[in-house]
């Protein structure tokens, strides 16, 4: 399989009578941007829009899923790009893609907060802050795009799923629609992906990807449909690349993954760079994590292992999205595969308090896991500052446990960990975050 991606680099995003991209500059005409996400809003009171910029003394908070636009223009698919959840789960990885680089559309809404169904427990969507400048900008790659952030107003009554399915769709085609303003245009850059030309002296190395699906607020769509009842299966890396996974994941602000990485993998895209060099990439070995009981953990991770097994994999990365239930997917997966004389490492974030030493570092270890890159502490202090202004609402929502707290979204407020802040702790590797060794 080959897909070539075409990057048309964004250096800005302005409002305009018509939607077009020139000179690096993506015009946009607001008033069908609207009657775009209109169209896919069912459940939704309001649709309204703004543009954050890198740099700018600003903060978005309730925000939801993050999705990369791009469109496809040849191959499978041809026209839209995220199968499945955009037209027929046809399978995608091949052909070209165009790719609007440096812009994310972002949702945000102020999800509520039920007694039971999805948001009951533990599994509600946490307020997620991102800040364009600051102390904190760096815990999150999206303070480095340009962010066209989707702001919805809830019509009252509807289901967890009717609100889950409008605010996706609508994401999706506003995405589709900037996207195609680049057809026909001459890219910035374009790059081929292709796992051919494999060289023998070299070691294979598969990536397991375990994502999270607990329900509506907690899920992950393969080609359209959510994961829950997944036998771990094999993906070609491109069709990672071309959107065969759809976040829909609001729950932990830190450790969700959204769908704009999903497509720009930080370590997919890593072992692509070494393919050939100094490995062979294997492909991509997705399943589910947060298996309900230690036995779908057992026989998940088998399974894992037992795909990268068939494809002849020397080794294995071991990334999963989310915390506690999810680590023990990974740490058996990572077992497995050494017990079956395959190396695996893994990405995770820490505990360990203030400092970083204090208690139990890691939700779940095994004696195999001894290659284990840190994406750092979770548990440090902060202190947002006062920004000029919020997107998405005009205060917070925190501590749905104890009420509910509601301060001011603009102003200043110190948090003891990094859970609200969006992506900080999340295993894809886009992290800045890391541990030194003294």
């Amino acid at each position: 399989m080959r897909l070539t991606r075409q990057y048309f680099c964004v250096r800005d995003v302005v409002w305009s009578t018509s939607t077009e991209f020139a000179d690096g500059v993506l015009y946009v005409d607001r008033d069908e941007l609207k009657r775009v996400a209109d169209s896919a809003a069912q459940g939704i009171a309001q649709v309204d829009f703004d543009i954050v910029a890198p740099g700018e003394n600003a903060r978005i908070v309730h925000v939801l899923d993050t999705v990369q636009p791009m469109v496809k223009v040849e191959g499978a698919g041809i026209g839209t790009a995220y199968p499945g959840c955009m037209g027929d789960p046809e399978t995608t990885g091949e052909g070209v893609t165009n790719v609007l680089e440096g812009l994310a559309v972002m949702e945000s809404a102020p999800l509520p907060w039920e007694s039971a169904a999805a948001s009951s427990g533990l599994l509600y969507p946490r307020d997620a802050i991102v800040d364009m400048v600051g102390p904190i900008a760096e815990f999150s790659p999206f303070s480095h795009t340009f962010n066209l952030v989707i702001c919805y107003s809830l019509v009252e009554g509807k289901s967890s799923a009717e609100y889950d399915r409008a605010i996706r769709t609508c994401a999706l085609r506003v995405s589709d629609y900037l996207a195609r303003a680049t057809v026909g245009k001459v890219p910035d850059r374009s790059e081929e992906f292709t796992t051919d030309n494999v060289n023998p002296d070299l070691p294979s190395v598969v990536l397991v990807w375990q994502c999270q699906s607990q329900g509506v607020y907690a899920s992950t769509f393969l080609y359209g449909h959510p994961i829950d009842n997944l036998v771990p299966t094999l993906l070609h890396p491109n069709e990672m690349l071309d959107g065969c996974i759809v976040s829909g994941n609001y729950v932990w602000p830190a450790f969700k993954v959204p769908t704009y990485l999903h497509v720009n993998h930080p370590i997919l895209l890593e072992l692509y760079k070494r393919h050939g060099v100094d490995l062979n990439f294997g492909g991509v070995v997705f399943s589910r994590s947060h298996n309900p009981t230690h036995w779908h953990k057992q026989r998940s991770s088998s399974f894992c292992v037992k795909l990268a097994r068939c494809l002849d994999a020397d080794g294995l990365v071991m990334a999963w999205e989310g915390g506690g239930n999810a680590a023990v997917d990974g740490m058996l997966t990572i077992q497995y595969a050494e017990k079956r004389g395959m190396r695996a490492a893994g990405i995770t974030f820490e505990f360990g308090g203030p400092d970083g030493t204090e208690g139990d570092l890691l939700v779940d270890s095994v004696p195999e896991a001894n290659a284990i890159v840190s994406g750092g502490s979770i548990e440090k202090s902060l202190v947002l500052p006062d920004v000029a202004r919020a997107i998405g609402g005009d205060c917070f929502r925190l501590n749905k446990e104890s009420g509910g707290w509601f301060p001011p979204a603009n102003r200043s407020i110190a948090f003891d960990t990094t859970t609200h802040i969006y992506c900080s702790g999340n295993q894809a590797g886009h992290s800045r975050l890391h541990a030194a060794a003294y």
